[in-house]
């Protein structure tokens, strides 16, 4: 079966669709990422400035020693604050793409079984055992996606949870160690 200039044309338009969407997405993770940055670079140099007034103004070095150790120990909160926001943005994002390929991949294979249906219509039913063939191994395609999709997404819920726990445990070592120091 020979293809049509509409469906070349209904395909390429799907094509760009895909290609905008994807493009979209990517572009709306990065965006994320850079009001995070920007956010923070706010942040920091506030909190510096107002770090460097009040220990311009230390009366000895314990009060100094204080400050430092009072400003020190956020910082750990917050570089664990912000990984965390980073690999939200990054799992969100690439939860958005793999949402889309995977419409579009839905999308194309229902078109393809659609031709592959059509053209078994229009073959000699000779070749019914090549048709069934294809029909299969489109079949055997889609499983394999479907398993590998689900894989992807078993690993990055793993990998949530241990980065998770890993933080929470950092957190904690790190708010003891400040507790021990202070205390001292």
């Amino acid at each position: 079966m020979i293809l049509t200039q509409e469906q070349i044309s209904a395909s390429n338009k799907a094509h760009l669709e895909t290609l905008t969407q994807l493009t979209q997405k990517a572009f709306d993770g990065i965006q994320k990422l850079m009001e995070l940055n920007i956010q923070v670079a706010k942040t920091m140099m506030h909190e510096n400035v107002d770090h460097i007034k009040d220990t311009a103004q230390a009366k000895d070095i314990k009060e100094l020693l204080s400050l430092q150790a009072n400003y020190v120990q956020p910082l750990t909160e917050k570089t664990i604050s912000y990984s965390r926001h980073l690999y939200n943005i990054a799992t969100e994002t690439q939860n958005a793409l793999n949402e889309a390929t995977s419409e579009d991949l839905q999308t194309r294979t229902q078109k393809l079984q659609e031709l592959i249906n059509d053209m078994g219509k229009h073959v000699p039913s000779s070749s019914d055992a090549m048709v069934n063939l294809i029909k299969q191994a489109v079949a055997n395609a889609n499983t394999v996606f479907e398993s590998s999709q689900m894989a992807v997404k078993q690993a990055m819920d793993i990998s949530s949870h241990q980065t998770k726990s890993a933080t929470d445990s950092a957190l904690k070592a790190s708010q003891s160690i400040f507790n021990s120091t202070v205390t001292k």
